[in-house]
């Protein structure tokens, strides 16, 4: 097994493995396992743009080249796309979720660091278990975003043309997102005024 299943299937074997294991402090350890998981899942979402149906192209020399998988949903993949990405301006594509997720283990690493950081300056950040949990809360305002975009990717609706549906649903994790802070950085100052 070679290829792009192959290192699928070698990252879901990593993945399943570090799963029973504790690496480091308990932020790091969950940034860890929520970040392999986040990797994976966009990994597998990678497979759904074989789904999306054949595709004709040229090649450099103008010769007509039928493709087997596409990106675009509601488009063809040669439509006008972002800057850099060349990610689709007028209809959706899977490559964004796709590009989320296979990133997600750097952003919750990240975070993990940056809360590392921060506990030295801000006192209800200083306990291990405060940090664990906002990691927790860091994977899923993650998850939700991989979510979202796929949804919206399915949709065939553009990255940077969102509907009233998709800005609801972003603003509904955000609020989540916030009140999941919220209640951590609550129940953190809470015990930090405790009696000993």
């Amino acid at each position: 097994m070679t290829g792009v299943p192959g290192l699928f299937v070698a990252n879901l074997v990593i993945a399943l493995i570090l799963l029973f294991q504790r690496v480091g402090d308990r932020p790091l350890t969950r940034a860890i396992h929520a970040g392999l998981f986040l990797a994976v899942a966009g990994m597998a979402l990678g497979y759904l743009m074989g789904f999306q149906g054949r595709q004709s192209t040229t090649d450099a020399s103008g010769r007509a080249v039928e493709l087997a998988a596409r990106h675009s949903v509601g488009v063809t993949d040669e439509n006008p796309g972002l800057p850099v990405t060349n990610w689709s301006t007028s209809g959706g594509d899977l490559r964004i979720p796709h590009f989320v997720g296979l990133h997600g283990l750097q952003v919750m690493l990240i975070g993990a660091l940056v809360m590392s950081v921060l506990a030295s300056r801000i006192p209800w950040l200083r306990s291990e278990g405060t940090r664990a949990s906002l990691m927790a809360v860091l994977a899923l305002a993650y998850t939700g975003l991989l979510a979202v975009l796929t949804w919206q990717a399915f949709r065939g609706q553009p990255l940077i043309h969102p509907d009233a549906l998709t800005l609801a649903a972003l603003g509904g994790l955000l609020a989540a997102t916030a009140l999941g802070v919220q209640a951590v950085r609550s129940r953190a100052e809470t015990g930090q005024q405790a009696p000993a």
